[in-house]
């Protein structure tokens, strides 16, 4: 009788254990083999730009319909023009994919510089499939993508211009 005690209280033990390791956020698996979310943040963050990249205009958005205001803003993209205040605000939103963790670096470096230079940026992170939605339907005001996110020469209605990674640094 005390030795069945032992056993059933060695054997709740050891399933009460072994249940809280594998099911505590962090498990111990994830400690192994380094899946937790801390992890794969970090993985992400040091993440870089790679290939070519499209950042197109819309030409009928406000304030965006002007192809000096157009010119002014590719070339602040690729960081060839320093910063000059723009003569009247220019407001509008920058769509990027938020999966794409370098490329929203990049898109927070880019808003810094446009309004330093005198436009009104509001970023906006959206999701593969939203953007691709949002940019086929036309209401968007400028996104910045992968060039193989889409076929942009499909699009009417649209000023672009094609970075390659190394001009984004």
């Amino acid at each position: 009788m005390k030795r069945k005690l032992i056993l059933l209280a060695v054997t709740i033990v050891f399933l009460a254990g072994f249940g809280a390791l594998l099911h505590s956020p962090p498990s111990m698996i994830d400690a192994i083999t380094g899946a937790t979310p801390k992890a794969k943040k970090a993985a992400q963050a040091a993440t870089q730009l790679e290939g070519s990249y499209v950042l197109c205009i819309n030409i009928t958005s406000d304030g965006l319909d002007a192809k000096d205001a157009r010119s002014v803003l590719k070339e602040l993209a690729l960081g060839v023009l320093e910063t000059d205040l723009m003569e009247a605000e220019i407001r509008f939103r920058l769509y990027v994919p938020e999966t794409d963790y370098a490329l929203v670096r990049y898109a927070k470096k880019l808003c810094n510089r446009l309004e330093q230079a005198g436009f009104s940026v509001d970023l906006t992170e959206y999701s593969d499939t939203m953007l691709l939605s949002r940019v086929i339907s036309g209401k968007y005001d400028v996104f910045l993508a992968s060039d193989n996110f889409m076929d942009i020469t499909t699009l009417e209605q649209m000023d672009y211009i094609i970075m390659d990674s190394e001009e984004m640094r």
